[in-house]
């Protein structure tokens, strides 16, 4: 054999090269997956987009996931899933009907729609939601709020029904959380709903006086 064929041996000290973890890459890939779908949709993505903005070969995106449909997937139901929890202090609450419901939508517009990326995601979401997503919203991720919510509606309007009651509370609270931009342009406007805390009360008032 010559020399030059010879395998070298390592020196001491010298940096092997590591191979990259597998969970850490698959997570990076669904966080910059996540902020690419939410700002462009799904139809405006591809997976070389994907690769780029995670950092990773895209035969490192496909050794984790079959395609863009799963990465969708994946990305949808960690966001939501992150974002699912109610916290033990409202759901414990000895506090009236009235006032359950108003936390609970405080705790919506704060965790949920005031989140820009997972907000921007949501939406697209409600409005043309993916076939790898089937009832994500309302059997899945958000089973538990929506029982909750159809709960109080019905202690606090027993002849309501409870399904309109989620449809409307959800279209005030996203016009609420998004009167940024009328603020903009009408600057004379009084900035009443600014707070998690003030959209929930107004949305909640306006949404009783209406059952």
């Amino acid at each position: 054999m010559s020399s030059g064929s010879r395998r070298q041996p390592s020196r001491p000290g010298a940096p092997r090269t590591r191979r990259r973890d597998g969970p850490a890459t698959r997570e990076q890939i669904l966080i910059a997956a996540e902020k690419l779908f939410a700002r462009h949709g799904f139809d405006g993505v591809s997976t070389k987009q994907i690769a780029t903005q995670a950092g990773v070969a895209i035969g490192a995106l496909y050794h984790h996931f079959p395609g863009k449909e799963d990465i969708y997937a994946a990305v949808t139901r960690r966001a939501f899933a992150s974002r699912s929890a109610l916290p033990h202090a409202l759901l414990d609450s000895t506090a009236s009907a009235e006032q359950k419901l108003v936390q609970m939508v405080t705790w919506f517009v704060r965790n949920v729609l005031m989140d820009k990326t997972f907000g921007l995601l949501l939406k697209r979401e409600m409005l043309d939601p993916r076939p790898s997503t089937p009832h994500l919203l309302d059997e899945d991720v958000f089973h538990e709020q929506v029982c909750q919510f159809k709960a109080l509606i019905t202690e606090l309007a027993p002849d309501a029904d409870s399904d309109e009651a989620l449809a409307a509370m959800l279209a005030l609270v996203f016009g609420f959380a998004n009167m940024k931009g009328i603020y903009t342009l009408f600057p004379g406007l009084s900035k009443t709903l600014e707070s998690p805390e003030e959209i929930a009360e107004y949305a909640t008032r306006l949404l009783l006086r209406g059952l």
